[in-house]
């Protein structure tokens, strides 16, 4: 199949949603046990069902779905669509988006109205209809789009959108966390995080270097496993920023750190290098908050040589110790083990003594027992 065959092949067209089904030879599926079902058998009721099922549970369909429920279907790509029986089109590309349609009710999933705007939207849908005979259309038309791809969005401009959105239109969080298909905990993430990278951006010491790398570092400081350096920098959520300057300015500069006066020329401005950054991953802030939580004197040694791996491997070894001597405490173990000889002897079995070997066994066992009794008294 050539591009320009490929392009005369797909006749623009708009389709009931009810005249739509999905596609259970979606190649999406495919695996080891994958069996083709044929244009006989797409329409039918159980089929359709299983489908629907596979998608939802499998590929994250609930989230688009909670997305339409606010901003309708949107035309932005029509579907690819392919006539297997008179009147009927099986879906080769667009299944998330039609199952999500076909789900939609009156009550939306978080049990407020859908509008009649958006109910009204999923009525007839925006297509392309393939008219070739390629049995392997499907694979085709997913390959263009996933492999190849669309270009993604850097995580910044999608926080930058959120915020627009929020400022423009009046948004709560979870109002724009609706429309994107987040929670609100994951839209307040990406949007205080954004305020936190702008606080940088206009605020810190670091404002020529701050640029949107950084970006993510700045969002995972609101993660739940982040917390305790939220807290250190002192974060105010009715200003929408931190409030502990020399604390935030110190977080910055693990992310463009500079090089000691000394080692420059003096005659050059020193400028933060990111190449040279203290957390290598975003994820390492997690660890930075482990330190605080658990080790202020290791987080003390990471702030003095940027060494966080070496800081966190001792706090841990630290800890590791720590439970050893718990465990290994003689007195503990003492009574511990009294108690467990009393809990055996209560719960003796029958067979130890109508079993003579194993009577006798027992009776010279408590013989020595009662003389360490004895003793101790």
């Amino acid at each position: 199949m050539s591009l320009l065959a490929l392009t005369n092949q797909l006749r623009p067209c708009d389709l009931p949603l009810e005249s739509l089904y999905l596609d259970p030879n979606n190649p999406r599926f495919v695996d080891s046990n994958w069996s083709m079902v044929s244009d006989d058998q797409i329409a039918e009721s159980d089929i359709q069902e299983q489908t629907r099922r596979k998608l939802v549970q499998d590929f994250n369909v609930n989230k688009l779905r909670m997305n339409m429920e606010v901003n309708g279907f949107l035309p932005i790509d029509r579907i690819i669509v392919r006539e297997f029986l008179e009147g009927k089109f099986v879906v080769l590309e667009g299944n998330r988006r039609i199952c999500s349609a076909k789900m939609i009710t009156r009550i939306a999933m978080d049990g407020s109205e859908v509008s009649t705007e958006v109910l009204n939207s999923l009525g007839v849908i925006p297509a392309l209809q393939y008219t070739g005979g390629d049995t392997n259309a499907a694979w085709i038309f997913q390959g263009l789009r996933h492999i190849t791809g669309i270009e993604g969005w850097s995580a910044f401009n999608k926080a930058k959108l959120l915020v627009e959105q929020m400022e423009d239109d009046q948004l709560s969080l979870s109002d724009v966390g609706r429309r994107f298909g987040l929670s609100s905990f994951g839209a307040g993430q990406w949007v205080r995080g954004y305020y936190a990278f702008k606080q940088a951006r206009e605020e810190s010491d670091f404002i020529s270097e701050v640029d949107e790398r950084s970006y993510p570092y700045f969002q995972e400081l609101f993660s739940r496993s982040s917390a305790a350096v939220r807290e250190w920098i002192e974060w105010n959520d009715s200003q929408r920023k931190f409030s502990n300057l020399i604390n935030y300015n110190e977080f910055v500069s693990w992310l463009y750190p500079r090089v000691d006066e000394e080692d420059t020329d003096s005659q050059v401005p020193r400028r933060g290098n990111w190449e040279k950054r203290w957390l290598a991953r975003r994820d390492d802030i997690r660890d930075v908050a482990f330190l605080i939580r658990e080790d202020p004197e290791m987080f003390q040694q990471f702030r003095n040589t940027g060494k966080l791996e070496f800081a966190y491997s001792q706090a841990l070894a630290k800890q590791y110790e720590q439970k050893a001597r718990e465990k290994a405490d003689p007195i503990k173990d003492v009574f511990d083990s009294i108690r467990a000889c009393i809990k055996a002897l209560e719960n003796l079995p029958l067979k130890v003594i109508r079993d003579p070997g194993l009577k006798s066994q027992l009776d010279a066992l408590i013989v020595e027992l009662e003389q360490k009794v004895t003793f101790v008294k």
